[in-house]
């Protein structure tokens, strides 16, 4: 019998960014020098880690051969000990664990997984998510990792876990399930997981920036959140200003942050590339940074009046970002 890898710890608490995916814009296919480049911007930026393969990576337009590429750039650019966390979702159990046997060849830590939703409703019944988070959370603890669960109903079919769910399946599976990613929106469910699970076994995090504050009023662990692709020291020193106990300054940060969020929120995905492209991928020294956050094929990116819109919703809180950046010089958190 071999022995068991190292037992996963709780992902560090703090703001985590949720990549963006950057596609040579003649050929479609992943630009790996850039995206390298802009992975190694984010991992010194203050991040507490990076998720690799989540919604804003266009993950599921993507080939198995291509997830796996990404997150050994994400490693090779970021470092060894830089926190990774690997989206591994998929459509049934066997791609899942396909993608989890990928994830730790790779080198990522933890394994982010949102419930198989092709057939919506058909996967409702609480006894095959059980049985689904079992065989995935223990496939990944075999390997050394631990199991972050993601709730997303929008990219489900409307799947949305209950608090007492995400609580039962983490107590049946702990200490193999080590945190959730809420993109629902509920700071009540972060009360309620806080007041059941204890910090040192299980992080909770929001899945939006804008409810960071909130979040963290109430016991949870930060955010992994996709505005962070756009300006991730603003969001960090939210946190920062927040746990330092500045409440004043956080909350004044955080109204700033939360209303430019709204026009990036407004168009998905593509407005996420098309910001990070604008204010992000140029500090990192990617070369026509904003072709290349075009999104992957089918879809298309903003119309030049919803460019515009971002681009002057997000002028003012622009500055912010590049004073913190020029605070250490531009060389981020070490």
């Amino acid at each position: 019998m071999t022995s068991r890898p190292k037992a996963p710890h709780v992902p560090p608490s703090g703001v985590w960014c949720p990549a963006v995916t950057l596609f040579d814009p003649d050929t479609d296919t992943l630009d790996i020098p850039s995206q390298k480049k802009y992975f190694a911007l984010l991992a010194r930026s203050g991040l507490a880690g990076l998720l690799v393969l989540g919604t804003n990576a266009e993950t599921f337009l993507l080939t198995r051969e291509e997830r796996k590429a990404l997150l050994v750039a994400a490693r090779e650019a970021c470092g060894p000990s830089f926190p990774i966390m690997a989206g591994v979702s998929g459509h049934s159990t066997a791609q899942v664990l396909e993608f989890i046997a990928d994830a730790h060849s790779a080198g990522a830590d933890y394994v982010l997984v949102l419930p198989p939703g092709y057939f919506g409703a058909a996967l409702a019944p609480p006894a095959m998510l059980r049985d689904f988070f079992c065989d995935v959370s223990l496939a990944a603890w075999d390997l050394g990792m631990g199991t972050v669960i993601y709730n997303f109903p929008g990219v489900t079919n409307g799947i949305d876990f209950p608090s007492s769910l995400i609580t039962a399946l983490a107590r049946e599976n702990a200490p193999r399930i080590v945190g959730v990613k809420l993109t629902c929106g509920s700071v009540a469910k972060v009360t309620r997981l806080a007041a059941s699970l204890p910090a040192a076994e299980f992080a909770i995090f929001g899945g939006q920036s804008d409810f960071l504050v909130g979040a963290l009023a109430v016991g949870g662990a930060g955010c992994i959140a996709a505005f962070a692709n756009v300006f991730p020291r603003t969001v960090v020193e939210v946190y920062r200003l927040w746990t330092a106990g500045r409440w004043d300054e956080a909350l004044a940060l955080h109204a700033r942050a939360a209303l430019a969020e709204e026009a990036v929120k407004s168009g998905g995905v593509a407005a996420v590339k098309f910001a990070a492209g604008v204010w992000t991928a140029g500090r990192a020294g990617v070369k026509g940074a904003e072709g290349r956050m075009g999104m992957r094929r089918p879809y298309l990116g903003l119309g030049e009046g919803e460019r515009k819109g971002v681009r002057e919703a997000l002028e003012g809180l622009a500055e912010v970002e590049g004073g913190l950046w020029e605070g250490d010089g531009g060389r981020g958190e070490e």
